[in-house]
């Protein structure tokens, strides 16, 4: 399986490249300045264009809701309709190749291919942040580096994943945090350590 796209900043950066990884999907970008490569998707949107939004009455649209039920049944016609060089709608073309298509293992194993992942090192007194938001982590993890999981504006959800599990973090509570007895590193007794000549 393979995801073909051009190089908007959208298609270029890491997150995208971690969820294509997770999701066993090939990553590859059209050549620069080639608007032939991308001519199924342009040809498609000038058809739309063409057959449905040149034609639209705009004064008896009275919400977007309407408007998006309107493109709605635009593809559905486009797509149910036989197409003159394939002899087929494009439906019924993708319905003879589902069976190479994969499902995925869950609706949560998907959600998870989706998040985006961050590296973070938690601080001594077991926090850390994200996106200017500061999270109390678990104590086991204090100067660590971690990878951080979450949703892209849901930071309520965040996570440390660590060897298959999730750890939770929550908003840090700076007044509370700051009362909180952690186990600090043991003492050092320099009148034991022997001198170095």
């Amino acid at each position: 399986m393979s995801l073909y796209c051009d190089h908007g900043a959208s298609y270029e950066n890491s997150q995208l490249n971690l969820i294509c990884g997770s999701i066993g999907t090939v990553l590859i970008h059209a050549p620069v300045r080639d608007g032939a490569a991308k001519a199924k998707i342009e040809r498609t949107f000038g058809v739309l264009k063409g057959r449905w939004l040149n034609g639209l009455d705009t004064e008896q649209i009275r919400s977007i809701d309407e408007f998006n039920q309107g493109l709605s049944e635009a593809v559905r016609n486009h797509n149910l309709s036989v197409n003159s060089s394939t002899g087929q709608a494009p439906m019924d073309r993708f319905l003879a190749s589902r069976g190479r298509i994969r499902t995925p293992v869950s609706e949560e194993w998907l959600n998870e291919c989706f998040m985006n992942r961050v590296q973070r090192k938690v601080k001594n007194d077991a926090t850390l942040s994200i996106q200017s938001v500061q999270f109390d982590a678990p104590m086991q993890f204090i100067r660590q580096s971690v990878e951080v999981r979450f949703l892209p504006g849901s930071l309520s959800d965040a996570y440390i994943f660590c060897n298959g599990a999730h750890y939770p973090l929550k908003a840090t509570d700076k007044q509370a945090n700051s009362k909180v007895k952690r186990d600090n590193m043991p003492a050092v007794d320099y009148s034991r350590a022997e001198v170095l000549q």
